[in-house]
């Protein structure tokens, strides 16, 4: 909603993590192979497509050309995600491939933006919500995108297991940048949040 309203491209970060995470799945190669998980971003080509501008043509996200939307947003990857999420050579190699796809005015969504990949982008906000309310807007948005329920210990084992290896990991781990805005969205509908976030952009 801030993307379109402002006229800017938008840049889901997160999906190169899930890329990584479906093509080392459909290789068989383990979360803990670091030499094989580098060598194979080395080779494949991850595109997503998450700008209000794109209007939905092509997938969400592919990998050399092969639609992976569906299995990257699978719960069942939750526990790879996380570990291969953490693993600083993986992280680095990156951290071009996401800056290279947020190009010009662009609003870009991630866990490290403000710290790592974007340190010196014009404004930064930080959201906050409990697990609890986390967990339910996951069920939701898996519930809409397959049209079938997802039970709530599966929600809660990704959420939790995504939170512990951001917050705890060496390199670039979950936390807001000095400078970032703060918003808790914790009982704010979505229209609500994007009243506030336009509200504490800059005036001009």
């Amino acid at each position: 909603m801030v993307a379109e309203s402002l006229g800017f491209a938008l840049v889901d970060t997160g999906l190169f993590y899930r890329a990584v995470t479906v093509e080392a799945r459909r290789r068989g190669i383990s979360a803990d192979d670091v030499r094989a998980l580098t060598k194979m971003l080395d080779e494949v080509r991850i595109e997503i497509n998450t700008s209000p501008a794109a209007g939905r043509k092509g997938p969400l996200l592919s990998i050399d050309g092969r639609d992976v939307s569906r299995e990257a947003h699978d719960p069942a990857i939750a526990g790879e995600l996380s570990r291969i999420s953490g693993i600083p050579d993986v992280r680095r190699m990156l951290i071009e491939p996401q800056r290279h796809s947020a190009r010009g005015d662009a609003v870009i969504l991630g866990r490290d933006i403000g710290t790592v990949i974007f340190p010196d982008a014009d404004v930064k906000f930080f959201f906050t919500a409990p697990a609890a309310e986390r967990v339910a807007r996951r069920r939701r948005e898996l519930d809409q995108a397959r049209g079938s329920a997802t039970p709530d210990a599966v929600m809660e084992q990704e959420v939790e297991a995504r939170d512990r290896a951001d917050q705890e990991r060496e390199i670039a781990p979950l936390r807001p940048a000095t400078d970032a805005i703060i918003v808790a969205t914790e009982g704010k509908s979505v229209g609500q949040v994007f009243d506030e976030v336009m509200a504490r952009l800059p005036k001009h």
